[in-house]
């Protein structure tokens, strides 16, 4: 995983999973042609879902959000566009998050609990973990 797309997974642990019940599916990030402060913009789309101990909710949300990524710094903006919207998937099986997120770009994170739940419902792109999908295991907390 990139230096940026460690810098983004902080971001949004920091920021949407503060008190630690937020389980990340998946997360794919791709840039725009839209500038904010001179810097482009990059579309974030994350599926998300809840997790009490080491029980993962069957079910997800997922939303897309926005970020200027630095050197050494990633900001929200187009905050407007997003943070006080609904999530764009409300309470679909986590079997499709992956793919969901996959129509953005390829995920550069991939929980065990997605990747099997796409595997198991042979998700075309991601049955028998195709040579060059990028799996990566959740960060410890």
């Amino acid at each position: 995983m990139s230096e940026h797309h460690n810098l983004l997974l902080s971001l949004l642990h920091s920021t949407l999973n503060p008190e630690g019940d937020i389980h990340f599916l998946a997360i794919a990030e791709k840039e725009m042609q839209v500038y904010e402060k001179e810097r482009p913009v990059h579309q974030v789309r994350v599926a998300l879902t809840f997790q009490e101990g080491d029980t993962v909710n069957p079910y997800y949300d997922g939303t897309d959000l926005f970020v200027t990524i630095g050197e050494d710094s990633i900001e929200f903006t187009l905050e407007k566009e997003w943070a006080d919207n609904p999530p764009a998937i409300e309470g679909s099986p986590i079997e499709f998050a992956l793919g969901w997120v996959a129509e953005l770009a390829e995920p550069f994170y991939v929980s065990p609990e997605a990747l099997a739940a796409a595997e198991a419902n042979s998700h075309p792109r991601y049955s028998n973990n195709p040579q060059g999908h990028n799996h990566q295991e959740e960060s410890e907390k």
